[in-house]
């Protein structure tokens, strides 16, 4: 998957330093189609938006620390970008 210009909330990114943690292995899981903690159905909803000129996928993770995040993708025929934020900042 293409991520497109690549974001993360500045309160995730403060939380990652704080308790030193590498956000790349849930991006790799992400760009490589595995979505995480959701349910079946949302899961193939991404896998059939990956097809299309204009979509949105994502995927929700759980952090060492306990808290959940998400990795969401938006994309058109014109532009593309990826989100990662904690879960209640969507």
């Amino acid at each position: 998957m293409e991520l497109g210009k690549l974001v993360m909330t500045a309160t995730l990114s403060e939380h990652c330093a704080t308790h030193k943690i590498t956000i790349t292995p849930f991006i790799d899981q992400y760009v490589s189609h595995e979505w995480g903690e959701l349910s079946p159905d949302d899961k193939q909803a991404n896998d059939d938006e990956l097809n299309e000129v204009a979509g949105h996928c994502l995927g929700k993770y759980n952090l060492p620390t306990g808290e959940d995040i998400y990795i969401e993708t938006s994309w058109s025929d014109v532009e593309r970008y990826t989100v990662i934020m904690f879960c209640n900042e969507r």
